[in-house]
């Protein structure tokens, strides 16, 4: 494994926006995953598991630790189920899914991140498909656990609170005689005209119980509202954009705003869905 140092992590992020790593690795199977997990325990240092670059904000300062990028692109068919590595982009699950046929996934397209990062946040409730997994510790131990074990629900998996890697996941699907492609082909499609994608790192805030972010946004009076180069997009108000050069600090300051805003207008308190590392 090649550990390399003083790593810039805005150019592996979708928001382009970050401080630099103190270590960062690239892990392509489960064997060096392994091996930099028990580095990292020997040393004593901090990981953090780092997939797509989406929904997650990094400080400034960076990260003072050492920055795992997953690079596991396995990908395994049997009959309606399949075995994914959790580096596998959603857009290239979905889209192989389709061409074969299988069915349960299509409500994923144009959804940014990888597999992995979809599981730990039970993306648009993925959740459902997963028969069992495979995870490794804090010390490089594999454990082998059934879709029970991550108690999935809203935007949340137990993964969120153990801190313990996503090596593959196996789903169960459905064989289709519909042309799925089109289908998939159509959501993204329509995905693309709703929300915007330059520089963003998706929906910044969860949905309310009953309502819709976006809308509490807008009606708040915030959309297109701007702190330095981070900007409430005018398009989709939940998400949050780069305009220029914007600082991990012009983001939260804007998140700041927006939940003051709705609080005020509306009496609720939205909570945060992108992740931010300090």
């Amino acid at each position: 494994m090649k550990i390399e140092k003083g790593v810039s992590l805005a150019q592996f992020t979708t928001l382009r926006v970050g401080g630099k790593a103190d270590a960062f690795v690239r892990v392509k199977d489960c064997d060096e995953a392994q091996q930099v997990l028990r580095f990292a325990q020997k040393e004593n240092l901090p990981v953090y598991f780092l997939g797509s670059g989406a929904n997650i904000l990094f400080s400034d300062v960076g990260f003072r630790g050492l920055v795992i990028k997953n690079e596991i692109f396995s990908l395994e068919f049997s009959d309606t189920r399949v075995k994914v590595g959790s580096g596998i982009p959603l857009a290239a699950l979905v889209m192989e899914t389709a061409q074969r046929g299988l069915a349960g996934l299509q409500n994923l397209a144009g959804v940014p991140g990888t597999f992995g990062g979809g599981i730990a946040g039970n993306a648009n409730e993925i959740g459902e498909k997963l028969i069992s997994a495979t995870l490794l510790d804090s010390a490089g131990e594999i454990k082998k656990v059934k879709q029970d074990y991550f108690a999935f629900a809203y935007r949340y998996s137990n993964l969120k609170k153990t801190g313990e890697f996503l090596v593959e996941g196996e789903l169960q699907l459905e064989n289709s005689a519909e042309d799925l492609r089109k289908q998939v082909a159509q959501l993204a499609r329509e995905k693309v005209l709703k929300q915007p994608y330059e520089k963003t790192a998706g929906s910044w805030f969860k949905n309310p119980e009953g309502k819709k972010a976006w809308e509490l946004i807008t009606q708040s009076g915030c959309s297109g509202l701007r702190s330095g180069d981070a900007q409430v997009s005018k398009q989709h108000a939940n998400f949050f954009q780069n305009v220029g050069h914007a600082k991990a600090r012009d983001f939260l300051e804007l998140e700041k705003q927006v939940k003051e805003a709705v609080q005020n207008q509306f009496g609720i308190e939205l909570e945060r869905e992108v992740v931010v590392v300090e």
